[in-house]
């Protein structure tokens, strides 16, 4: 495994874990990774909380490395991103507060016409929305962008060719309750098919709902799945996640694992876990076509009194 040797936390990685993850790459400062998209070239793209950054790296080289693609204008910190075209991405961004964004605003990132240096344009802003999170493109009409909002409890509609945006669905299990501990509902966000997937932090479930292709109608909000806590764990909750071919639902988990989710809603702990630090408070996972190996992201913060940097981590999928 190739481990910095300033993450000295990564390196109590349990044996199990070790098996199946490889650390790629680490910031040496407490950098978070906040999402991440796939590139059809292999490379990742991830957005950070730190000066509205969006970085790229190449998960193949010998020596991963995250390059400075871009900072967003008037923003402070990046969330959601979601392809919206061949080699062109929405990311979000706003000017980050306490469980609260100034200035939500929707960018374009179009490698489309250079690989390297990629167009930047600012199409939305959404001065209604509280603390936007999770977003999602719609299948056949990926210029319609689906944005989770934590704090409001809903989800926004914003088309990138005119800016527009509105919100089309309101409900309490998008939310969090009023007295939660954990302020933040629905987070993570996927569309596959005729559903969109998400994940609630503060309820802690994973749940679908159906939608029509233009984004704007919905359906009955089906809970999949609650999250299933070991006595005494009050810090577990659920975060973005990818879906594969087969619908299983790899979710990302702030205690230090991913956690696999089957259709029927069956779980079980992939990458993690345990006492492992693998992956220390993952926030995003992308999985590599062919189904065999996941990309997994995490924040960054300090614990014990020990900085550390957001990771990116190769995980194995058993088949």
């Amino acid at each position: 495994m190739r481990f910095n040797p300033t993450l000295s936390l990564a390196m109590l990685a349990s044996a199990t874990s070790a098996q199946l993850t490889t650390q790629l790459f680490n910031f040496t400062s407490s950098i978070s990774i906040e999402n991440s998209e796939l590139r059809p070239n292999g490379h990742l793209l991830l957005t950070t909380f730190y000066k509205a950054h969006l970085y790229t790296l190449n998960p193949q080289s010998r020596n991963p490395k995250a390059e400075l693609v871009a900072t967003l204008p008037g923003a402070t910190a990046l969330n959601g991103i979601a392809s919206v075209g061949q080699d062109k991405y929405a990311v979000v961004g706003g000017v980050r507060g306490s469980y609260h964004y100034d200035n939500e605003t929707i960018y374009t990132v179009d490698f489309s016409r250079n690989a390297t240096t990629p167009t930047i344009q600012t199409v939305a802003h959404i001065p209604d929305a509280d603390m936007l999170n999770g977003m999602a493109s719609m299948p056949l009409q990926p210029h319609i962008l689906l944005i989770a909002d934590s704090r409001l409890g809903s989800i926004f509609r914003v088309d990138v060719t005119t800016g527009i945006s509105k919100v089309v669905l309101k409900n309490d299990a998008l939310a969090a309750p009023a007295n939660s501990s954990m302020p933040i509902g629905i987070n993570g966000l996927q569309v596959v098919g005729d559903n969109v997937y998400f994940t609630n932090s503060a309820l802690n479930i994973f749940a679908r709902v159906s939608v029509s292709e233009d984004g704007e109608t919905f359906g009955r909000i089906q809970v999949i799945a609650c999250l299933e806590r070991k006595a005494g764990d009050t810090v577990s909750d659920w975060d973005d996640f990818a879906i594969d071919a087969s619908g299983n639902a790899y979710v990302a988990q702030p205690a230090n694992s991913i956690v696999k989710i089957a259709p029927d809603g069956t779980q079980s702990v992939v990458g993690g876990g345990g006492d492992s630090l693998a992956f220390i408070g993952p926030t995003s996972v992308q999985i590599v076509p062919g189904g065999k190996l996941a990309y997994v992201t995490t924040r960054g913060g300090d614990e014990g009194g020990v900085s550390y940097g957001g990771q990116v981590v190769a995980l194995r999928l058993r088949e």
